[in-house]
């Protein structure tokens, strides 16, 4: 941060207490200027305004450095992982929409009823895959989720060293408490992190799986013969049902928040 980013960020927080220094001393001036009574609370407010100074001024500018990369690194990850989302699903609702314009352009009625009833099975995952995009999405982009991944580790670490010194049996029973509650966050946390990964998985295994089906559609639309799509729309069947499963797993993942009350947080 450079030495104007500094003052106005200084002058942004300390202007309310000049203005009250001012307020005061005015007060002073028309009430009793004989005895300097502002001097006291404007003296006081002075300590705020120059813990103020020191933390803006005097701060480290490594570790502002070191903390501005690794905001701009975690925000940067977070965009790459919504356009690899959102890519996948842009790349499902495409199929979708060639295999709804070979049914419009198919002339033979029996072809174009079985073709349908294909599309009709691939509408039901496509939405499959929208619900399980978006359960993605907010997970990563959820910041109380992002936020307790990095704090509760540092809890459970800290709650730890406490227990190992602490020798008050009531003061060490609090800490196991505490303890135990971060460790079952802890659990749910990783839990979800690592259903989360399974979907990610899953949606790309969709995506590759619905390409595939357009493909053979395309292949079978060459023949003369009667296309039997059947076998089609079981695979389709299967597959949203898979992804469905992976969502419920992703919605029945409660997190215990009780924590955020606790102290040692």
């Amino acid at each position: 941060m450079n030495t104007s980013s500094k003052l106005r960020r200084f002058l942004r927080e300390t202007t309310p207490l000049f203005a009250v220094m001012l307020f005061l001393a005015m007060i002073n001036a028309v009430t009793s200027p004989e005895f300097p009574w502002a001097i006291f609370p404007i003296g006081a407010m002075m300590i705020a305004v120059l813990v103020t100074a020191s933390k803006i001024f005097l701060a480290d500018e490594g570790a502002d450095d070191a903390a501005g990369q690794a905001l701009r690194g975690r925000e940067a990850a977070r965009v790459a992982h919504r356009s690899e989302t959102s890519a996948r699903l842009a790349q499902a609702q495409a199929y979708k929409r060639q295999i709804d314009a070979l049914v419009n352009a198919t002339g033979d009625p029996l072809r174009k009823d079985k073709l349908r009833e294909l599309s009709d099975q691939v509408a039901i995952w496509v939405k499959e895959v929208e619900a399980m995009a978006r359960r993605i999405e907010e997970f990563k982009h959820n910041e109380v989720i992002q936020n307790d991944l990095v704090a509760v580790p540092q809890a459970i670490k800290k709650l730890t060293a406490q227990l190992a010194t602490e020798t008050d049996p009531n003061v060490r029973a609090s800490i196991e408490r505490t303890l135990a509650a971060r460790a079952d966050q802890m659990q749910s946390l990783q839990k979800l992190q690592s259903l989360t990964r399974q979907a990610e998985v899953q949606l790309e295994n969709t995506v590759a799986a619905l390409g595939a089906i357009y493909s053979q559609v395309l292949a079978m639309q060459s023949t003369d013969r009667a296309a039997d799509y059947g076998h089609l729309t079981a695979e389709v069947n299967e597959q949203s049902r898979m992804l469905k499963d992976q969502l419920e797993a992703l919605e029945e993942v409660k997190l215990d928040r009780r924590q955020a009350n606790l102290s040692n947080s």
